[in-house]
């Protein structure tokens, strides 16, 4: 027994000691050593069962990015890493693709969209930035699938949001920290670009990203702080406003403060009622009204930027329009995917005496303008049939009595336009087709629930 244990024992040294050779040559070796040690644990798990738990390992992962890479490779972080497995183990997994039936149209429409844009790499002027676009979408409407196709029940739709908590409750934390103290992570543009201030942008890169990411999932987290309706959760939920609020105000994002006030008047329409929430705006604004007029020294320094943005405004006004001249020069056929910031920066900054170190391509911060201008008219229509199917479904079931969960995918909707026009690299933000992705899974339970509701 001792001769077997020592022999099984040698050879796991020698493997080790062969592993470390080849990763010390090799360090990106290290990752399949670690795949493989993975799934060796797992191999008496199901595939389904797995794929599930890999789930969530994919949805948390992606709130965090690059803070979960290796030290050495930045860019390959765990996220990646556990996206391409679990696509993987889904390809060779019991699909039940049947129960996607009712979203089977927005569906198609993405795949389409996607389709298209691969087709257009035949005319695209620069394939170094086609392709890194392609993968972006790719990603982000895999991401989309994944929790459609998860979230088919109430309880793991719970059990999602409190995962789901956690690390946007992380993200606050950080935010919070940031705007009081002005300390940035590595990761922040305000560490980056070596600036002091205490605009907030948590485990993001810019602050208008990170504003419009708190829009996203206030109205989860207030759903689950109003779950019971007791007065310790409402003050929780008063609390939480006020935070978020204030980080948001330190971003100095006109468009996620827009945002958030008016998912902060859905949620509130929804639950006290037509008739009070008239009368609480109403109180509301006649106090507003009050305090401004019998305080004429107030100078409301924190909310300046909403009119002090002169010069920000007047560079996206001519970044639309040089995008709008774009899309006229090539008859709305498009450029191919991810070539627009070439041409913005063009526009901007010219084509001599730009310094070597310096990207040479600008966000459109208009994801519309920017998609039309990639892939042309037609390439945009299926999402365009897409985003019209949501707001079409988020409207019916928000405006209709019931349960604060109705009104989630209209407030996700509002959150989502304000990021396609805030943000400066929607695509590569995972948080919001997540986001997205929710709210359809929403909009599908929903669905589920009255057609069964018709049936009893």
């Amino acid at each position: 027994m001792r001769a077997r244990r020592f022999k099984v024992n040698s050879k796991i040294i020698f493997l080790f000691t062969v592993l470390s050779a080849i990763c010390a040559i090799y360090p990106l070796a290290v990752i399949m050593v670690m795949i493989g040690c993975f799934l060796y644990f797992l191999k008496d798990i199901p595939l389904n069962r797995l794929n599930e738990k890999l789930f969530f390992v994919v949805l948390i992962s992606a709130f965090f990015g690059p803070y979960l890479a290796l030290p050495a490779f930045p860019s390959l972080f765990l996220f990646r890493i556990v996206l391409w497995l679990h696509l993987f183990v889904f390809l060779f997994s019991k699909k039940e693709l049947e129960k996607l039936k009712r979203i089977k149209v927005p569906l198609v429409c993405l795949g389409i969209w996607l389709l298209y844009a691969i087709f257009s790499l035949v005319w695209t002027e620069n394939l170094s930035l086609s392709l890194p676009a392609l993968y972006f979408q790719f990603e982000m409407l895999y991401l989309i699938f994944i929790v459609s196709y998860y979230i088919d029940s109430i309880a793991k739709l719970k059990k999602t949001f409190k995962w789901l908590a956690i690390a946007v409750g992380l993200s606050i934390f950080v935010g919070l920290w940031e705007s009081v103290m002005g300390q940035h992570l590595f990761y922040s543009a305000g560490n980056l670009l070596s600036y002091q201030d205490f605009r907030a942008t948590g485990f993001l890169v810019n602050t208008n990203d990170y504003s419009v990411y708190l829009s996203f999932y206030a109205p989860i987290l207030f759903l689950l702080l109003l779950e019971k309706k007791t007065w310790f959760s409402s003050f929780m939920a008063l609390g939480l406003m006020g935070i978020l609020f204030f980080i948001i105000i330190q971003t100095e994002s006109r468009s996620g403060l827009i945002s958030f006030v008016l998912i902060l008047l859905i949620l509130l329409w929804k639950l006290i009622g037509n008739k009070l929430f008239f009368i609480v705006c109403s109180i509301l604004g006649t106090l507003a009204i009050c305090v401004y007029l019998g305080t004429h020294t107030l100078s409301f320094e924190s909310l300046a930027f909403l009119s002090g943005k002169t010069d920000s405004t007047n560079e996206r006004l001519l970044i639309y329009e040089s995008v709008g001249r774009l899309v006229l020069e090539h008859h709305f056929l498009g450029v191919g995917p991810g070539v627009t910031p070439l041409y913005v920066f063009d526009a901007l900054y010219g084509t001599v005496n730009v310094p070597v170190d310096v990207d040479d391509t600008m966000s459109a911060h208009n994801f519309w303008l920017s998609n039309l201008a990639d892939v042309g008219f037609i390439g945009i229509c299926p999402f365009l049939i897409f985003f019209s199917w949501m707001v079409i479904k988020a409207i019916k079931y928000g405006v209709k009595k019931g349960h604060l969960l109705k009104v989630v995918p209209l407030c996700i909707l509002v959150a989502f336009i304000a990021s396609t026009v805030a943000s400066s690299s929607i695509f590569e933000m995972r948080v919001v087709w997540i986001g997205l992705g929710i709210g359809i899974a929403i909009i599908q339970l929903l669905q589920k629930k009255e057609e069964e509701n018709i049936c009893d």
